[in-house]
Formats: structure tokens, sequence, C-alpha cells
């Protein structure tokens, strides 16, 4: 059930992501043309990141930690 979760929430971060980068890109596109589509894809992209980018890393933090138990409780008499 755990994975089916972290899995859900990977899922829904990255169509999170792409929806940041679709809508900037088009708010720049309509505000600049072809340079404002560029500037608004590059703008995106940073955004989502900083936006995601600590659920990324809480996820992995996570997956490492349970990892770490599980050779820990296998060296374990």
């Amino acid at each position: 059930m755990r994975r089916f979760i972290t899995k859900s929430l990977e899922f829904l971060s990255y169509i999170g992501m792409l929806l940041i980068v679709i809508g900037a890109a088009g708010s720049g596109a309509n505000a600049g043309g072809a340079v404002g589509l560029i500037v608004g894809l590059i703008a995106g992209i940073v955004i989502a990141v900083v936006a995601f980018g600590a659920v990324f890393l809480l996820m992995d933090t996570a997956d490492n930690t349970r990892r770490m138990v599980e050779l820990l409780e296998q060296r374990q008499p």
C-alpha cells in the first residue's frame, strides 16, 4: 500500500510539473509571441523544479530510509 501511495504521489508530481510548464509557456506565448514562449518554457521549468524538487527529495529520503531499515533488519541474528 505504501508503494502505491508513493508511486501515485510521484505520478501526480510529474503531472503537476507538466501543467506548470505548459501554463507558463502558454502565458508567455500570449504575452510575447515566440520569444515569450521560449522564456515561458524556461521559467516554467525552473518554477516546476523548485516547486516539486522538495517533493522528490522527500520521496527519495523516505525510500533510502526504508532500504536502510531493511538492510539493518537483515543483519541482526
